[in-house]
């Protein structure tokens, strides 16, 4: 069984009692208690660890050489150890750095870890590098393995790039529930969510995120309620959303809802892939290469949609070829497929806006502000449905080809407020939080205007819309095209109809607690 663990570096024993009660009752495994940041009596902290030993502990006094803050020697941090954990049953998280350097330290730190009234010994080792990826982790993995006494590794190290989490997802699909392996920062998210399905030692959390002992660490109710920790397991299907930045992608709130709904073993995840380079080529590579993962399918986001169509090739769908964008990758039976749902959401989004159907939009005139991936799903699909359509983008060259592609007028974006048309449909992030105050239209500009549509959903009404609706037209932010395409993708993927009814609350309050939550 993979511990979820919840970490917690007290100052006193009345706060390690607070987070610890919080942490239980919000359902954590195990509490790791950081002593290298107690300032109390360890006496009293061992009392109190020894009168809740029903409960399991992990007890850390991490280096400052290894992201702790204990600057003591290596002799005097094992002397605190044993005076707080020796007798309490709990775990002993311990450096395999100074784990090797002699054996009285190692027979100082097994007597500090040994069970009482039993046979054997409590102890993590572990190795931390908050700078880089190692190059023997493999090494490391079998050194902790063979390492008498010991009951699991942790090796956490900084990934630069998502690509590097690939190794610790590795080590735990080779090492199962001997080791721990992290990627921290935001690009090795998966690997503390998967550490359940790969079988992995623990995983770490906090109880909120400015508690966090390491870099990218979620938090517990986030473990627990948003990624359905307890309903992971070795065949749990892994599906993501790709892109650069995703950190406040709404996706993962939504697809894991969906996927409770609708009792799908899946989880879903933000991922942050990288646009520079090849990093989405070796990542999707990586996934492919790896079909213990069970990969499910990704949504594609900026800026990675024409690169990712590049990706699928020929085993894209026909409106994904013909838009040059996808959004959706499908893993299927060794197979990888590419589709567009953008198009037939956003066209969707617009019809119901303007109180018709698709096939009404002959001859409406839309002016559509960007030239990426989002706008070109829309551009297809408003052609197609006859509308007389104009782009507005800031490169020349690339406005034009889009404008041959599509079979719609080219615009330069300087003259963007001199437009004439009954619809307007941002597709660039302008306005997007947190620089909520942008927009990419003058307000005097919106005049006459029918429907303003931005692509944006957070915030829920952008500066744009509002000067829209100050301007007398309709206005329709993205939280309905977001919705629609997402249910595609969902029936692509499970070939199940999600419940879209609460959908829009349900991102609705998530947006309102994040602007809450902000400093």
């Amino acid at each position: 069984m993979t511990l979820l663990v919840t970490s917690i570096a007290p100052d006193s024993l009345e706060e390690l009692n607070r987070r610890a009660e919080q942490a239980w009752a919000g359902g954590t495994e195990a509490v790791e208690v950081r002593i290298d940041t107690f300032s109390g009596d360890p006496a009293e902290l061992a009392a109190y660890l020894r009168a809740h030993k029903d409960r399991t502990w992990i007890v850390t006094c991490r280096s400052a050489d290894e992201g702790g803050h204990f600057r003591g020697n290596t002799m005097e941090r094992i002397s605190l150890l044993m005076s707080v954990a020796r007798g309490t049953d709990a775990y002993v998280d311990f450096e395999l750095a100074d784990w090797r350097r002699s054996s009285n330290i190692r027979q100082k730190v097994r007597l500090a870890s040994a069970k009482t009234g039993a046979s054997g010994h409590r102890l993590i080792l572990s190795a931390h590098d908050f700078n880089d990826v190692s190059p023997n982790l493999t090494e490391l993995a079998e050194e902790m393995h063979d390492a008498s006494g010991a009951a699991g590794g942790k090796i956490a190290y900084r990934a630069g790039r998502i690509c590097d989490s690939f190794d610790a997802l590795d080590l735990m699909h080779r090492h199962a529930r001997n080791l721990s392996a992290i990627a921290m920062g935001e690009d090795g998210l998966w690997t503390r969510v998967l550490a359940k399905k790969l079988g992995g030692f623990a995983t770490y959390c906090s109880l909120e995120a400015a508690s966090a002992t390491a870099p990218g660490q979620i938090t517990l109710g986030d473990m627990i309620h948003r990624y359905r920790w307890s309903a992971i397991d070795s065949s749990t299907r892994v599906f993501g959303v790709i892109g650069d930045p995703v950190a406040h992608s709404m996706s993962p709130l939504l697809f894991n809802r969906w996927f409770a709904d609708a009792g799908i073993n899946a989880v879903y995840l933000p991922l942050s892939v990288s646009g520079e380079g090849d990093c989405l080529r070796r990542f999707l590579d990586g996934c492919r290469d790896r079909p213990w993962l069970d990969i499910g399918g990704f949504s594609v986001t900026i800026p990675h949609k024409t690169a990712a169509l590049h990706w699928v090739g020929d085993r894209a769908d026909h409106m994904a070829g013909g838009i040059d964008a996808l959004n959706t990758l499908s893993f299927r039976a060794g197979e990888t497929e590419g589709f567009n749902t953008d198009c037939y959401a956003g066209v969707s989004s617009v019809a119901g806006a303007l109180g018709v159907t698709r096939c009404d939009l002959v001859d409406v005139s839309v002016d559509v502000l960007g030239t990426g991936g989002a706008a070109r799903a829309l551009l297809y699909g408003l052609s197609m449905c006859g509308c007389k359509v104009t782009v507005y983008g800031r490169s020349r060259d690339k406005t034009h080809r889009l404008g041959d592609q599509f079979g719609v007028s080219p615009a330069a974006w300087e003259d963007r407020a001199q437009r004439i048309g009954d619809v307007l449909v941002n597709c660039t992030s302008v306005g997007m939080w947190p620089d909520v105050e942008a927009s990419p239209m003058p307000a005097d500009s919106l005049a006459g205007c029918r429907l303003v549509f931005d692509l944006i959903y957070n915030p829920l009404e952008t500066r744009l819309l509002k000067d829209a609706a100050a301007a007398g037209a309709e206005t329709l932010n993205g939280l309905d095209m977001f919705v629609r395409q997402a249910a595609m993708q969902f029936m692509l993927w499970t070939s199940a109809s999600p419940n879209t009814r609460y959908a829009p609350d349900l991102i609705t309050r998530e947006i309102e607690r994040q602007i809450s939550t902000q400093p």
